[in-house]
């Protein structure tokens, strides 16, 4: 049996690890193969548990962002890292696969390679925009990386990196299951209501700091138009904590657990914490407002280190300002309230986002992301017997 670790430290990298797992072992079939060729151990969440991933350690524990964030945090992380490096002394790896969260994986990348483990990097970080001085560890200790936007294929080529752009792995996910009349009879909200989501984030920091300000701006909509509907999709990981904030607040705010993609799709608008959520949205075809708020010194640093302006994905990928984004000191709720109102009410507006998520969808690739990472893994796990 071959022994593959595999470490995703956030939701959304627990999302697009089990895809891989079921991919690698559907390939693994078809090849004349069977499921128990193979075992995944690592860090990551429900759903990677769900496809068969022993999960030595929790995701959720680990999943912070910002430097103050990781400090309250470091004994967790501390934890976490010591009990992946054992694992992976203990059990004799074949094969590790890691998954974007950059600063805990390219120092774990460090120990593998020390040991000898072969390494790829799948949904590789973003060097080009933040800390390009990374590219070099990666270019050491890598055997492959996968990258999931076409422009950061030239970017590792010219640091001498072993890539390759299998597509992004949300193309072919990110759909609804049902109509939008459907979602409206199936959560009680009535046929004429003009719904907006709220997206605080999969994080618990994140929800603490976004969540009140958004709860703050439905607030002042709410006295203003008559047929607004707030929701407020959310991972049940993340269902108690929001639930209770939105009852403090007295607000007739919805929380619909675990089923995203249908509730920011029956939505007119969304107020989005930047992320995968904001890539997400856009290709549900719903326009938005991207938000994000951290800690002073979280912020401070970031400017220091980013090499970019924006922060939304699609702003990135597009090199257009296609969503309006609200950072820092710019995001309060009054602000937040007037944009939001500024975009229910001018159809040119929202017509051109909506446009603008056309020139994304150009961008991104149609083909399969989790078969090709798939078979890159597989091509690894051969070539190290």
């Amino acid at each position: 049996m071959k022994k593959i670790l595999i470490i995703a430290g956030e939701p959304s990298a627990d999302l697009h690890g089990a895809n891989l797992v079921k991919a690698v072992r559907n390939q693994v079939v078809r090849s004349g193969g069977s499921t128990g060729d193979i075992e995944f151990i690592g860090i990551g969440g429900r759903l990677m548990k769900e496809a068969g991933v022993n999960v030595i350690y929790d995701s959720d524990r680990i999943a912070v962002v910002g430097i103050s964030e990781v400090i309250r945090h470091l004994g967790m992380i501390r934890e976490a890292f010591s009990t992946v490096e054992a694992a992976a002394r203990d059990r004799h790896v074949d094969l590790a696969v890691l998954i974007d969260f950059p600063d805990f994986n390219l120092r774990l990348a460090k120990k593998l390679h020390a040991m000898g483990v072969p390494l790829l990097y799948y949904i590789s970080p973003q060097v080009w925009a933040w800390r390009k001085g990374r590219i070099n560890k990666i270019a050491r200790y890598f055997r492959k990386v996968l990258v999931i936007f076409g422009f950061e294929e030239a970017f590792y080529k010219q640091a001498g990196v072993d890539v390759e752009f299998v597509g992004h792995p949300l193309v072919s996910t990110v759909r609804m299951t049902k109509t939008r009349q459907e979602l409206l009879d199936a959560y009680g909200m009535p046929a004429g209501t003009r719904v907006i989501a709220l997206l605080p984030g999969s994080r618990t920091s994140e929800v603490r700091r976004h969540l009140p300000i958004m709860l703050e701006a439905a607030s002042l909509l709410l006295g203003s138009y008559k047929n607004l509907s707030f929701i407020v999709p959310v991972l049940s990981s993340q269902a108690g904590l929001c639930r209770q904030m939105v009852e403090d607040s007295g607000l007739p705010v919805k929380i619909i657990i675990d089923d995203t993609y249908n509730a920011v799709g029956m939505s007119e608008f969304a107020v989005v914490t930047s992320g995968t959520a904001t890539l997400e949205t856009a290709l549900l075809g719903v326009p938005m407002v991207i938000i994000y708020k951290v800690s002073a010194l979280s912020h401070l640093v970031a400017k220091v280190m980013l090499s970019i302006d924006r922060i939304g994905i699609v702003n990135i990928a597009t090199g257009e300002d296609i969503v309006p984004e609200l950072v820092q000191s710019n995001l309060k709720p009054g602000a937040l309230a007037l944009l939001i109102h500024a975009y229910l009410n001018d159809r040119e507006a929202y017509a051109r986002m909506k446009q603008g998520y056309g020139k994304l969808r150009e961008i991104l690739s149609d083909a399969d992301a989790s078969e090709r990472a798939a078979g890159e893994v597989i091509k690894l796990l051969e070539a190290a017997v």
